[in-house]
């Protein structure tokens, strides 16, 4: 309403000036016409004279007034264009996959028919030259609605109004989630030397990091994804060093978050409110570093470290009252439940409960190459190789087991691919990875895109392939994935007490299978996916 009012101020003034110049034109004309009754010639001319200076004076200042209006307005619009709101972006992709599990006592299990909808929409504000805000809201769920149906809005299910079917158009308790939200300040300089840097805080986009960002189609994020791949809370602090060490690209950024906050909710019954609680697991934080020792833009070299500490899992007691439980035994007694009904009642009252262990440290070293050697051929200056080496190492608390072990135990994962032009359609890509990983072998991968689990966290071997295909320039795109998890030792990806054992899957026997010991021997999901970004 404000920039109206000014538009009818700057208006009126307009025309205030438009009729002070008709005023100035008749009072001349009548001049002119009072003075040839009684003036001479040369009078008439000097009086001539004056009026055209006093004119020429009013038009320069009328001039002026609207120059300065308009390059007020000016000003205003681009800053209402380019600062003064939020640039939003849209990704959204449907994706069908097709999905096979196979125990290691031989069972199989799949899903054949899996579609899903992501919907990502970005936000960007940049008020000022060093200071940008980034965001990001999403939306992720499968076609249709889920076959339990106890998201009732009523305690005991009476209700169906949070249906998908009926979600959007009713007064329920319907969510929207927040995956980005943080914002970064540029600077100049540090303590007076040329080192440019950086500072973020927030919730960060620690998913599609280098490496796995290739087969994802996206632009790297900023961890490395062979460790971490999850979203987190927390702050960063980096460096560019390369003007002070003459070394291109050497960079350097520290990282700091929280994974899990121990505090007790408003009006607790037995605390202080947002209070510590003994009673539960404490903080769970971590801290390292982002070191980029070379990058010249063709040839990268990246490092990493982190440590995590008070990290959960579960006992080994809890886990096996569970198992029986679940297989229908009393775990007091050891006989089974003479009623049915009690199976579900005992697994509900042998739930295990997370339990802190100890911490982690993880580390890892990759090298990529955008584009292979220099000018040998076209092929080769479009293609994108990788390898990483990675490893982690276990500091369990006292006499806990961290993994199912009181000792430190280390565990390696190698990780390498390439990507090439596909040679039979114009601007597709070829994408082929493999990645190994021993037996303690552990990574933060949590959030990675493969509806079978993260192949990066597998405790064997796991072989991809992929084919990204642009259908409308950058804007619609879509992508067939095929990816194949082939486990040696059980416990990949789960957490860190005894539920994080390894275990050789080809030494267990039927009296494993018998208590519920049935992990996945091998798992494949085929992806096929189109994909809108603008």
């Amino acid at each position: 309403m404000q920039d109206c009012q000014d538009c009818r101020d700057g208006d009126r003034h307009y025309i205030q000036g438009v009729e002070m110049k008709k005023l100035i034109a008749m009072s001349a004309a009548a001049a002119i016409a009072a003075t040839m009754s009684f003036a001479s010639d040369a009078d008439l001319r000097a009086e001539l004279e004056q009026l055209k200076k006093e004119v020429a004076a009013l038009k320069k200042q009328t001039k002026g007034i609207k120059a300065k209006r308009l390059k007020k307005q000016i000003s205003e619009l681009k800053s209402a264009a380019l600062h003064d709101n939020i640039k939003w972006s849209v990704d959204y992709r449907v994706s069908l996959d097709v999905l096979n599990y196979k125990h290691a006592n031989g069972d199989t299990v799949e899903k054949n028919d899996l579609i899903s909808n992501r919907l990502l929409l970005g936000m960007k504000y940049a008020p000022a030259d060093n200071l940008s805000f980034f965001g990001q809201l999403a939306y992720y769920k499968n076609f249709g609605d889920t076959a339990d149906h106890s998201q009732s809005n009523s305690p005991f299910g009476v209700g169906y109004a949070n249906f998908d079917w009926i979600t959007n158009e009713n007064a329920t308790d319907n969510t929207l989630k927040v995956r980005q939200a943080y914002f970064v300040y540029f600077g100049d300089e540090v303590f007076g030397s040329s080192i440019p840097w950086t500072a973020s805080i927030g919730r960060r986009p620690s998913t599609n990091g280098l490496l796995v960002n290739l087969r994802d189609d996206d632009r790297p994020a900023s961890p490395i994804g062979h460790v971490v791949n999850m979203e987190f809370d927390g702050a960063s602090l980096g460096f560019d060093l390369s003007n002070v060490s003459d070394v291109s690209g050497m960079y350097l950024k520290f990282c700091f978050g929280r994974g899990l906050t121990n505090a007790r909710p408003r009006f607790d019954f037995f605390g202080d409110d947002y209070t510590s609680d003994d009673t539960k697991n404490p903080d769970i934080d971590f801290a390292g570093f982002i070191f980029k020792p070379y990058n010249d833009g063709q040839y990268e070299i990246w490092t990493t470290y982190m440590y995590a500490w008070n990290l959960i899992g579960f006992d080994q007691a809890s886990m096996q009252n569970f198992g029986m439980a679940s297989q229908g035994i009393d775990p007091t007694t050891g006989a089974a439940f003479t009623d049915p009904r009690l199976t579900g009642a005992y697994m509900q009252y042998y739930m295990p409960h997370f339990q802190s262990f100890g911490g982690m440290h993880s580390y890892a070293i990759s090298a990529v190459a955008n584009g292979v050697g220099d000018g040998i051929n076209d092929f080769l200056d479009d293609t994108t190789a990788f390898i990483s080496l990675a490893g982690s190492t276990t500091d369990p608390d006292g006499n806990r087991k961290m993994l199912g072990s009181d000792d430190s135990e280390n565990g390696w994962s190698v990780y390498l691919g390439a990507q090439i032009p596909a040679m039979f359609t114009e601007d597709g890509r070829l994408g082929f990875e493999y990645n190994h990983g021993s037996k303690y072998w552990r990574s933060f991968t949590y959030g990675e895109d493969t509806m079978v689990g993260s192949k990066l966290a597998a405790r064997g071997n796991a072989y991809e392939a992929y084919y990204t295909q642009p259908l409308v320039g950058k804007v619609l795109s879509a992508q067939l994935r095929y990816t194949f998890i082939d486990y040696e030792y059980t416990g990949s990806n789960s957490f860190f007490g005894e539920d994080g054992t390894p275990r050789k899957i080809d030494n267990l026997t039927s009296a494993d299978f018998a208590r519920g010991n049935n992990p996945v021997d091998e798992a494949q999901d085929i992806r096929l996916y189109i994909r809108y970004r603008y």
